[in-house]
């Protein structure tokens, strides 16, 4: 929340004294830039707009508006997870650091480094009522404890000569796949810059500590062969650190080597590909063929998956009776079940045991049987009284299923096209149908907050304008993520940013309402909306902006087609059924076929 009525500008030395001389705020900048950070995210505000101005001078660096600072900060976390290099999001001090808290919160939850630079009151007016103080507790709001909360480490500046050591701090967080904060007194910001800059720091690909653990791995691809040789079957799941190694062709050359089948957890979706050997997303929204494929084996190596309820629901009862071992840089979230070799170079780290497991049975691909990728068999409604709030009507239209949605954009996708799925019935649908093999997969499951896809797709979109060779990206979302931050397409028209925003419209908090049937049958519906034409209400506020409605199969098709082919941002409105039962296994009445 930018508040700037009554504040007034503080010129910078530099201008002051018509001399180049840098601030704060342009070192900061600068070390952004040479850290290969070069996009910040943000809203700007009294108390953050001297690093906003450095930033918008500084050559290499862009700034960017975005609607609200919880967006900013999901464009940032989003960029992180494609690209590997940190996100950076600006705020200012106030209803601006509040509002970046939960999206700081799941970088913190899904390890993503995200880097919050928070503008706060000039030093001098701390603790004596400045507008938006928040660096005085017990009488203030304690914005550092609160930030230190969902952070790995925050850092409050008192002064210029701090900065080196904040931003040290921050970097080696950051490296560690956290997300960090630095306060900023608006005074520091403007002040000159008391040193000379650092060298640019190492890249951030190599992470911390031990990237390769050699004896560990050994001794695991020796464990592994002794399965094989006894006639054992094992299983590969691989999870989101896999996923932005981009470690896929290593896993399938393991996977053929040990002959063995893969499956990923949600956030590893893009590894996966229609091969033989595949069996599909594991978890309360994936494939029943990832859980047999489970099942059926005697060990199971997981890459980079930290195996949370999302990604193991349904399978507690059968993995205490594997032999669990996991590769990662931070241990599976499965305490003493599970046998954890830190690893922060999965790529060495996967290519070390292949070359392990080759040399003891041979070079060889071992034969590894096609699977049956299987859906859930998701039930028609039960028949009967359904009460609903009084007046609240769904239109009685023929819509199609989400999984015919989502299989017909997913075969309209391009190439190496990047997917953003949001949260209730729209990312179950993605995760469960959407075709493999499109490019990278990204859903939040941490926090799980609605309207986290629109935000980041935008960003990465945004992103993307400065690779050599753009992508597009696609974000699938539902109408209760674009009421909560479907404004980011503003941004994204702002900046012709090349992406297209899927928004499934049930006019209802969907996944809500089949909860509501499943356990409060009798209490009337909270959570079905009156019809909004998202489609009309877009084109109308944005001139130019393409977008499409569609309402049956041929349409989705015909549209996705047409929207996918186009340069910058447009929009497909497709109406589906609020009352549809969405393939979230627990959701699913049980002996339903």
């Amino acid at each position: 929340m930018a508040v700037t009525a009554g504040s007034v500008r503080t010129p910078t030395l530099s201008e002051k004294s018509g001399a180049a001389v840098p601030t704060v705020a342009d070192h900061i900048v600068g070390e952004l830039i040479a850290a290969s950070m070069t996009t910040a995210f943000g809203v700007h505000g009294a108390n953050i707009e001297d690093l906003y101005d450095a930033a918008i001078r500084a050559s290499g660096m862009t700034a960017v508006v975005a609607k609200h600072e919880f967006a900013a900060g999901a464009m940032a976390d989003g960029a992180a997870r494609i690209t590997g290099i940190p996100g950076v999001v600006l705020t200012t001090s106030g209803g601006g650091a509040m509002n970046v808290v939960p999206a700081l919160a799941e970088a913190y939850d899904s390890r993503v480094p995200v880097l919050a630079l928070i503008g706060t009151a000039p030093s001098a007016l701390v603790g004596r009522g400045a507008f938006q103080d928040m660096l005085c507790p017990p009488d203030t709001v304690d914005v550092a404890g609160l930030m230190s909360a969902v952070t790995g480490s925050c850092s409050v500046v008192g002064h210029a000569g701090e900065v080196p050591v904040a931003l040290a701090t921050a970097f080696a967080t950051l490296r560690r796949g956290l997300p960090a904060a630095v306060l900023l007194p608006k005074d520091v910001q403007s002040a000159a810059f008391p040193g000379r800059p650092r060298p640019p720091p190492p890249g951030w690909a190599s992470g911390g500590g031990a990237p390769v653990p050699g004896t560990a791995l050994d001794t695991v691809a020796d464990e592994l062969c002794d399965i094989v040789e006894s006639g054992g079957a094992t299983v590969i799941w691989v999870g989101a650190e896999a996923s932005v190694a981009g470690v896929g062709p290593q896993v399938d050359d393991l996977a053929c080597a040990l002959g063995a089948v893969v499956v990923a957890a949600p956030g590893g979706r893009d590894i996966l590909t229609d091969a033989d050997g595949f069996a599909g997303v594991t978890g309360v929204m994936g494939h029943p063929s990832a859980h047999r494929a489970i099942a059926e084996s005697t060990a199971c190596l997981v890459l980079g998956c930290r195996l949370t309820m999302t990604d193991r629901g349904g399978l507690d009862d059968t993995l205490p009776r594997l032999r669990l071992t996991h590769l990662g840089s931070e241990p599976p979230r499965m305490p003493g079940q599970v046998d954890h070799v830190p690893c922060t170079d999965l790529r060495a780290g996967v290519a070390r045991l292949t070359d392990g497991i080759r040399r003891r049975l041979g070079a060889g691909a071992r034969q590894r049987e096609p699977v049956d990728v299987t859906h859930l068999a998701v039930p028609p409604r039960p028949s009967g009284p359904d009460i609903r709030t009084p007046d609240i009507r769904t239109p009685d239209i023929r819509t199609p299923d989400m999984r015919t949605v989502v299989e017909s954009i997913g075969a309209a996708l391009p190439p190496d096209t990047t997917v953003f799925a949001d949260a209730g019935n729209a990312g179950a649908a993605a995760i469960h149908h959407l075709p493999f093999g499109h490019g990278r997969f990204v859903v939040a499951l941490g926090m799980g907050g609605m309207g986290y896809a629109l935000a980041a797709g935008v960003g990465n979109a945004i992103r993307s304008l400065a690779d050599p060779e753009r992508s597009r990206t696609v974000v699938i979302a539902g109408d209760g993520a674009f009421f909560m931050h479907g404004m980011e397409i503003h941004t994204a028209v702002e900046h012709s940013a090349p992406v297209t925003v899927v928004l499934l419209n049930n006019n209802a908090h969907a996944m809500c309402i089949t909860r509501e049937h499943a356990f409060f049958p009798k209490t009337p519906s909270i959570n079905r909306f009156r019809p909004t034409d998202l489609a009309g209400g877009l084109a109308a506020m944005f001139d130019g902006l393409a977008v499409a409605r569609a309402s049956d199969p041929a349409s989705v098709r015909a549209a996705a087609a047409d929207l996918l082919s186009r340069s910058g941002p447009n929009c497909l409105v497709v109406d589906v059924d609020p009352d549809e039962i969405p393939p979230f296994a627990p959701l699913i009445p049980k002996g339903s076929p």
